[in-house]
């Protein structure tokens, strides 16, 4: 049954949108020593680098992490922050074999930028099928984390523990996307859809998602929200009351959302527009 939630009142913000350098940049994310973004270079081979980006949405320098001297190269993708305020990413290395990138391996790491030091979290030895395109959400603790293979239709998902390795589980839906864990560690948020049609990816594209909420063990998994397209993010306030979400609704353009993590009701932030 879906749940009935209310708009309440608010008066959207427009907002500012810096000028920026010409690049193809993805993966921003805010760390104590300013805003760090994945670029890819503009020149073959097509790499992902990770640069700093000031108040103006300049480049200003290359944030260089430490090579496998094994490999061709290495690059250092998805980059987030992590519960304990350094940088998450996800470390894939690769050499080259007539004239072909081969992957080598993947592991997740945390590095500190005020170190340097670069310190394993998720080994290179688990499954390849499972880290080549894999999202982690760690909780508050960083003892737990809940890892995707990144696929959209038919996702797979586990728990991992530093004792257990991965333990999978099941979410009860064809596709789940952008988890979040609250920031007392009981909850955890995410948008799935229970059905995709005609069990293609153009086709599940089309079809509305739901916000879920769900304990931290996986356990009572409530819908909270339905009926939301084009979900591009998925955020908690820092006192756990709201989630941030940008999701369009009854035809309308990109909105960013507050959604009261408690009833649903949602208030609109911003006009629509593109997010």
């Amino acid at each position: 049954m879906k749940p009935s939630t209310t708009i309440l009142p608010a008066i959207p913000q427009p907002l500012t949108i810096p000028p920026v350098q010409s690049g193809k940049y993805n993966n921003l994310v805010w760390l104590d020593q300013g805003l760090l973004a994945q670029k890819q270079t503009l020149i073959p081979p097509l790499l992902q680098e990770l640069w700093w980006i000031n108040e103006q949405g300049e480049a200003t320098s290359q944030l260089v992490l430490p090579l496998d001297p094994a490999s061709t190269y290495t690059e250092y993708v998805f980059p987030q922050r992590l519960p304990n305020k350094l940088l998450g990413v996800r470390q894939q290395i690769s050499t080259i074999q007539d004239g072909q990138f081969v992957s080598d391996g993947y592991q997740y790491v945390q590095f500190d930028p005020t170190t340097d030091q670069l310190t394993t979290l998720l080994p290179a030895a688990l499954p390849r099928e499972v880290m080549k395109n894999s999202g982690v959400v760690w909780s508050p603790t960083m003892d737990r984390a809940l890892i995707t293979d990144g696929e959209y239709l038919e996702s797979h998902f586990y728990w991992w523990t530093a004792a257990a390795g991965l333990q999978p589980f099941d979410l009860g839906v064809v596709v789940a996307q952008y988890f979040a864990w609250s920031p007392d560690g009981a909850t955890i948020a995410f948008f799935g859809k229970p059905s995709v049609g005609s069990g293609t990816v153009p086709g599940a594209l089309t079809k509305p998602a739901n916000l879920y909420l769900m304990d931290a063990d996986g356990g009572n998994r409530r819908m909270i929200l339905a009926d939301a397209y084009g979900v591009a993010g998925l955020q908690w306030s820092p006192n756990g009351r709201w989630l941030v979400i940008v999701a369009r609704f009854n035809g309308s353009r990109d909105i960013v959302w507050l959604v009261d993590s408690q009833s649903g009701d949602r208030m609109q932030l911003t006009p629509e527009g593109r997010y």
